[in-house]
């Protein structure tokens, strides 16, 4: 019984306000029981109605780039553990500016450990526990995560290279594809977080190209049809895809 409401039952529904868009928000507070060692209860309040969704436990679940929702889908599962990250986010984010990081690090490390209670499988968490740690150091980790962030792009490249070469020139290629994992040492207890990135980034690419190749041609289409038939309205646009939102649990391109 990983959430219940804040009397202590077992959770079975969870009452949200939708404010259009795809912002919710929390109507009633709810629990989480950490279920590790020493672990507490963290509660998720009910927020303020009358304030803005990025005032307070606003939501949209899982922030999962529309494109992307066949591969992991924006809520299931993974929706009250998503609803508890954005909460803790949102502690983070109101927090003095050099304390935000090492919160956002509790944040995501309870954010995979409430997905795995929740039903998530293994992997599944690893992913979206890794996206959300990416976008932790784009957000709060100034230079430090821009070169976590580079790092992690050069990586993909060199295990699709490793891959492709090993295929097609020689076997001995397969051996750059431990060099991502080599160079990650450097990275001390970010280490676990670069490796996760790289090799389930490498993994997934193939999939997130083709997803993110066909949302364009969709919305290619859309506008000649737009065009073509003189529909009133805005000009048809793919949903965004490469911006991070203001709040949420971010789950960027692997």
């Amino acid at each position: 019984m990983p959430f219940t409401d804040r009397y202590g039952n077992e959770l079975r529904s969870l009452p949200l306000i939708y404010r259009l868009g795809r912002d919710f928000q929390v109507a009633e507070s709810f629990c989480w029981r950490d279920p590790r060692p020493a672990g507490t209860v963290i509660e998720v309040p009910a927020h303020d109605l009358e304030l803005p969704p990025t005032g307070g436990n606003g939501t949209d679940f899982a922030s999962v780039p529309p494109f992307l929702w066949g591969l992991i889908a924006s809520y299931g599962k993974q929706t009250l553990a998503a609803i508890l990250h954005d909460h803790l986010t949102q502690q983070a984010r109101l927090a003095p500016v050099e304390d935000r990081l090492a919160l956002r690090r509790v944040a995501d490390e309870t954010f995979r450990v409430a997905l795995v209670d929740s039903g998530v499988h293994q992997l599944r968490a690893r992913v979206m526990w890794a996206a959300v740690g990416i976008e932790r150091y784009a957000r709060h980790g100034g230079v430090l995560g821009w070169l976590i962030i580079a790092q992690l792009a050069l990586g993909i490249v060199a295990l699709v290279a490793a891959v492709v070469l090993g295929v097609i020139v020689h076997p001995l290629w397969l051996l750059l594809a431990a060099a991502p994992a080599a160079l990650a040492v450097l990275w001390g207890t970010n280490a676990n977080l670069v490796i996760a990135s790289t090799y389930l980034g490498a993994l997934y690419a193939p999939l997130v190209a083709a997803a993110f190749i066909g949302s364009r041609l969709e919305q290619l289409l859309a506008f000649v049809i737009w065009v073509a038939t003189g529909t009133p309205g805005p000009i048809p646009k793919a949903e965004p895809t490469l911006r991070w939102p203001d709040h949420g649990t971010t789950l960027p391109p692997l």
